[in-house]
C-alpha cells in the first residue's frame, strides 16, 4: 500500500517497514524523485528498449552492465549540484507505476539549467512529457534561470515538446557523442522574464 502525504511518498514494502521517499516535483499526474542506487531494473527496462533508445544511441540497447557501470553512477552524480538538481525517477501518481526520468540539471558554463526526459515506450502519447517540462520550465524560471533542451533533428517528439513548454529554438550544432547521428542535433531555450526585459 502506498499513501501521498504532503511533499512525501510513504511505500510500505512489509507491515513492519516503512520508507519515507521525497518527492522533487508533483503534478496532477505524475511526481518526480531521487533514484536510488539499488534501482538498476528500473533504468534496464528503460534503456534496453531499442525504439526509447533511437534518438540517443540510434537504436542500440544498453545492457545491464553498461546501466550499472555507467548509467547509475551518472545518475547518483547528478544528485551532487543540490536538492534542487538531477536526474528524477518519474511516476505515475495513480498506481506508483515507473514510466522514466526527467532531468533538471544545472549548467555552470552557461549559468543555464537543462531538461530532458527519457520515457518508456507504454507511457509515450499521452502527454506526461509535457505535463512535467512545463513545470520544469516554470521550476527554473522562479529560479531566475535560463532554461535549455537539446535533441537529435529528427527527434519530432521531443522537439514538440520543447515547443510546447515555452522553449524556442536557438541554433543547430553538433553533439559530442557516439554513434553519431550524421546531422546536426537542435537546441532550444527560454530566457527567465528579468533577462528578456533588460535585454529589450
Amino acid at each position: 500500500m502506498q499513501l501521498v502525504l504532503c511533499d512525501f511518498v510513504y511505500e510500505k514494502f512489509s507491515e513492519k517497514i516503512l520508507i519515507i521517499m521525497e518527492i522533487i516535483l508533483k503534478t496532477k499526474r505524475i511526481y518526480l524523485r531521487k533514484f536510488k542506487s539499488t534501482e538498476i531494473d528500473l533504468l534496464f527496462q528503460l534503456d534496453s528498449d531499442p525504439e526509447v533508445m533511437k534518438f540517443i544511441t540510434l537504436g542500440n540497447p544498453r545492457n545491464i552492465k553498461e546501466i550499472k557501470d555507467v548509467s547509475m553512477p551518472r545518475i547518483l552524480k547528478s544528485y551532487s549540484s543540490g536538492d534542487e538538481y538531477g536526474i528524477f525517477c518519474t511516476q505515475l501518481l495513480k498506481n506508483n507505476e515507473f514510466i522514466g526520468w526527467f532531468q533538471f540539471e544545472f549548467d555552470k558554463k552557461s549559468d543555464a539549467i537543462e531538461i530532458g526526459w527519457r520515457l518508456k515506450k507504454n507511457a509515450w502519447g499521452n502527454g506526461f512529457a509535457t505535463e512535467i517540462a512545463k513545470a520544469l520550465v516554470e521550476k527554473g524560471l522562479k529560479m531566475n534561470k535560463k532554461i535549455f533542451a537539446e535533441a537529435m533533428n529528427d527527434n519530432t517528439a521531443s522537439i514538440n515538446v520543447m515547443k510546447k513548454s515555452g522553449l524556442k529554438f536557438v541554433t543547430e550544432f553538433w553533439g559530442d557523442y557516439e554513434p553519431h547521428s550524421g546531422k546536426p542535433d537542435v537546441r532550444y531555450e527560454l530566457l527567465p522574464m528579468v533577462s528578456e526585459q533588460q535585454s529589450e
